[in-house]
Parts: structure tokens; C-alpha cells; sequence
């Protein structure tokens, strides 16, 4: 996502080492976005770009754009949500990146060679350095993969690595503990971005606040204030390739109407995240423009399986009958998105049609709550953050009390909100899943397995051995006709199982100023700010 240029010149040499190292490394498919995946772009202007950049003298070059929440952390194993990876793409680099086109890259390693099974090696850029002016090393990438086995949000991400030997300053091997297809995918995940062992060390609990995060990204952090803005500057000891844009500060404004009408009045340059509702708004507006894509996120609501009303299939197989997901799309996101049928959004390859959503039968729904002894109904609570979701939530409490259940929404703050999700303290939840990696594993391991409950993914505390065994199978088959036959299979099974209610898979939505420059949507959404500008 960084240095979108630099990137595409040196896709060539590393995707013909990938074809040439790939046969044992499984899935042959590039990955690089969120929960469900991307098969193709629609572009509501300018075919998913902002004016072409380069054209005439560049003028105005700090850049100033909206999110809905904050983030939560300057430190890349501390973050979990996609507002966090926002910074984090735009300070740290990755071993591997995924251009705007969803292909996986170089980034700081220059290659990498599957040598057998289970070893991986990187040979890193000599060129690269820290914003301090020091040399990023191997050393500093041992330390990254240690560090993060032992964190609590990207243990799952390393829960395959056995060790990580220094083979000279720019070379690491990395060991795995069996054959493992995604992994060359998910080192361009955003949290295990490399960070800088002297300054880790240094500040020890209090690395990843805004005076000690130390990156080798195109861009410094300059300040932080919590739930207000953040504002980044150019890394002047960047190595790759110079960013246009001096300076990046987003704003969080909560509402989504606010952001547009932000957009719209000139108050900033970009909104990251526009709320469907708004769309139709910008696209009437000459002074800005819409850019959308269909996303690999998928939305859902999510059921805790360790709490009482939960624990029982039949339950939770009545909330998918009683939920109309179609009226969703037509309400919530007012027909930008087509209705969920599976739990790998329908552009991720593993994804499979032979799943079928489940139809909106209030009737059926009470012949299961009542086989599961509830034809009285229960009371229980449903967690969201953000309008949007707030919105969503009030149908739903709508909906299930037509089967007798009654939902207590409580809206929450974003960090709050995941720290109790984290915890296990909630019933149900709403929440969106981005896949970084465009490799169905992205959408399966960290959601499901049951090693990963809580921060790093199964918020739905889910435990099946059969559920597993199929993601395991799928995560060290080599072949990748068998490898999605196993994802079908384990798509078929949660389908029954009933986790979650899949909701929809919805698009991606940005609002630019019409004038701005230099702008293109990412097919994972980590879109890059550093080529926006606008011409004298």
C-alpha cells in the first residue's frame, strides 16, 4: 500500500519467485483485504481514482481526512481493527505488502524463497532504514515475530512460527512448525508490521504512544490526541519511494453526517469511511465525488456460544430465520451491498454459492425457539458501536421480538466496545471482519479456531474440533483445488453450526473533494494518502 509505484516495479521479480517458490507454499491466489474478499472493482468516478496525479504543478500538499472512530494504539501488535491499521500502514512497513490491486508485493523484504515445507526466507532491502536514520536489520525482524508470539492480539498471526533465525543483517529464515499456505500472506498483515527493537526495548509497557513509535513508513507520527485527530508528517529519512503529500491529519468525527457534510464544505479533503445513507448526497454534489467498490468485509451479528440462551444451535439457527437480512441492505446501507450467505465474503477465493442464506421465516424461527424450550422467548443484550451499526441494531431488536426475544442494545465506545468483546462479557455483538490477506485463512483461523478466543478473533467463543480439523486441513493443503474443497466443507458446517447471522457484504465507500489528486482505492481498503495533492 505504501510507495505504490516503487511497488509495481518490483512485483514482477518477486511474483515470478512466487511462481517458482509457491508449489509448497499452497494457494496460488494473491490476498489483501477483509472477512470476505474482492473479485472484481466498481467505481462510482473516475474508475475508482481521484483526478490522475501529475497533471501540472503541484500545489497544496497537506491532506487533511475523517474517520468514524479513533484508533487505539501507535504500537502495530496492539491493533485489531481497521481505524488502527490506517496509521499503522502509513508509519511501519511489513515484510510483504498488497498493492491497490490486491497483489502481494515487496516491501521491506525484497524476496522471499519457501526452501522447503516449512522454512521461509526473507532477504530484506538494504536500503531500508528507521526514522531515526538507522538500519532496519534482521534483528529487528526476529524481535517483531518473538514479540508478537507472546502478545495477545497477533499470537494468532505467529501461532505457526517456531523460530526466526538471523541468517546476516538483511536475511531472516523463518521456521514453521508445519506446513502453513497463508503464511507468506499474513506477514503483510498490518500488525505484524517490523517495529524497531531499540525503541521497543526503551520504552518498554509504553511503546506505541505518539513521542516513541518509531517506524520505517513514509511518514512519521507527529501527534496524537485521543478521540480528536491525529496528524502525520513525511518521513524525511525515508527510503522508498517520497511521498507528494506533506502532511496527513485525520480527524475522528463520529456521525457520519458529519463527515460528509465535512467533505462537502471543503473541511477536509477525504472522508475514509462514508456512511451509505450519505452517498447519494455526495454523488448530487459537483465539489465532491464518491469512489466505491464492492469491499472484502462482511458484517454480521455475532453470538457469544459460552452464554446460556447461546449454548444451543436451535437458538441461534431461529435469529438467522428472523432476521431480514435483504431489508438490511435496503435500509442500512441502502442497497450498497448484496446480502451475506456465507462467512467468506463472495470475493475471496475459498468462497463457494453452494451455501444458501437463510430466509426470512419469523414462523420457522418460533418452531426452533420453541424446540429449544424458549417458546416464551428470553431477554439478552446487544453490544454495538457507531450509528450505523446503532441502526442496524434497532431492526434487529425490532425483528427477534417477534420470535419473543427482547435485546437491551447498548451502544459503546470503540475501544471500550472491543476490550469487552475481548472479554467474553457480552451475548450478542455487531461488528464488520476485514480479511489483510485476500487468502480465505484470513477469514476462517482467527474467526473461528477455538485457540483464538477473544482479541484475536472468535468473539463468538467457539469451540468444535470439527471446525478445526477443517480449517487445519485447508491451512496445510498444498493443492489448491483441494484446499477450497475444504472451505467449502467448512462453510457448509458453520452454516449449520449458526456462530454468527451473516448480514451482508457491503461496499467501500470514499468521498473526495472533486479536485483532489493522486487518490486511489485499495482493493482491501488500506488505502494510501501519500500521493493526494491538488494542482496549482
Amino acid at each position: 500500500m505504501k510507495k505504490r509505484n516503487a511497488v509495481r516495479t518490483a512485483a514482477a521479480a518477486l511474483a515470478a519467485m512466487m511462481a517458482l517458490t509457491a508449489c509448497g507454499g499452497g494457494n496460488e491466489t494473491t490476498a489483501a483485504a477483509a472477512a470476505g474478499g474482492d473479485s472484481g472493482t466498481t467505481a462510482a468516478a473516475a474508475g475508482g481514482e481521484a483526478a490522475p496525479s501529475g497533471s501540472g504543478e503541484v500545489g497544496k500538499t497537506d491532506i487533511t481526512f475523517a474517520m468514524g472512530a479513533d484508533i487505539v494504539t501507535l504500537d502495530p501488535a496492539g491493533q485489531q481493527d481497521t481505524t488502527t491499521s490506517v496509521i499503522i500502514k502509513h508509519v511501519y512497513s511489513t515484510l510483504l505488502d498488497i498493492s491497490d490491486d490486491g497483489e502481494l508485493v515487496p516491501d521491506l523484504a525484497e524476496s522471499y524463497e519457501l526452501v522447503n515445507d516449512t522454512d521461509f526466507v526473507f532477504k530484506l532491502k538494504e536500503d531500508a532504514v528507521w526514522s531515526d536514520g538507522t538500519p532496519v536489520t534482521a534483528n529487528d525482524v526476529k524481535f517483531t515475530f518473538d514479540r508478537a508470539k507472546g502478545m495477545p492480539k497477533t499470537k494468532s498471526n505467529t501461532s505457526k512460527v517456531k523460530e526466526v533465525v538471523v541468517d546476516n543483517d538483511h536475511q531472516v529464515t523463518i521456521k514453521l512448525t508445519e506446513p502453513y499456505a497463508p503464511f507468506k500472506s499474513i506477514v503483510a498483515n498490518s500488525n505484524l508490521s517490523i517495529v524497531q527493537e531499540a525503541a521497543v526495548t526503551a520504552a518498554g509497557e509504553a511503546y506505541g504512544d505518539a513521542d516513541n513509535a518509531v517506524g520505517s513508513g513514509p511518514f512519521t507520527v507527529k501527534e496524537w490526541v485521543p478521540n480528536d485527530h491525529y496528524t502525520l508528517e513525511k518521513n524525511v529519512n525515508y527510503w522508498g519511494e517520497e511521498p507528494i503529500t506533506t502532511s496527513i491529519t485525520c480527524r475522528v468525527i463520529p456521525e457520519g453526517s458529519a463527515r460528509a457534510i465535512a467533505l462537502e464544505t471543503g473541511e477536509v479533503d477525504l472522508v475514509w469511511n462514508v456512511d451509505p445513507t450519505d452517498c447519494s448526497n455526495i454523488e448530487a454534489n459537483s465539489d465532491v465525488k464518491l469512489l466505491s467498490q464492492p469491499s472484502s468485509s462482511i458484517e454480521y451479528l455475532g453470538m457469544n456460544m459460552t452464554k446460556e440462551h447461546f449454548k444451543d444451535q436451535k437458538v441461534r439457527q431461529a435469529i438467522n430465520y428472523a432476521i431480514d437480512k435483504q431489508a438490511l441492505v435496503d435500509t442500512i446501507v441502502e442497497g450498497r451491498g448484496t446480502v451475506a450467505n456465507s462467512y467468506i465474503n463472495n470475493t475471496i477465493p475459498g468462497w463457494t454459492d453452494e451455501v444458501e442464506a437463510y430466509p426470512y421465516d419469523p414462523e420457522k424461527a418460533k418452531e426452533l425457539m420453541a424446540e429449544a424450550g424458549y417458546a416464551d422467548g428470553f431477554s439478552c443484550q446487544l453490544w454495538v458501536n457507531g450509528d450505523v451499526r446503532t441502526r442496524s441494531a434497532q431492526m434487529i431488536q425490532a425483528q427477534l421480538a417477534e420470535i419473543g426475544i427482547t435485546v437491551d442494545i447498548s451502544t459503546m465506545e470503540w475501544g471500550a466496545f472491543l476490550d469487552a468483546l475481548n472479554a467474553g462479557e457480552h451475548e450478542m455483538f455487531i461488528l464488520g471482519w476485514s480479511n489483510g490477506t485476500f487468502d480465505a485463512d484470513g477469514s476462517t483461523y482467527q474467526l473461528f479456531h477455538s485457540s483464538n478466543h477473544g482479541a484475536t478473533g472468535n468473539r463468538a467463543f467457539m469451540t468444535d474440533a470439527t471446525v478445526d480439523e477443517l480449517i487445519m486441513k485447508a491451512a496445510q493443503e498444498n493443492d489448491d483445488a483441494q484446499r477450497m474443497e475444504y472451505y467449502k466443507e467448512l462453510q457448509l458446517y458453520l452454516h449449520d453450526l449458526s456462530p454468527w447471522c451473516p448480514f451482508y457484504y457491503k461496499n467501500d465507500n470514499v468521498g473526495v473533494r472533486a479536485d483532489l489528486q493522486g487518490f486511489k482505492l485499495h482493493k482491501g481498503a488500506s488505502h494510501y494518502l501519500g500521493n493526494c495533492h491538488y494542482a496549482k
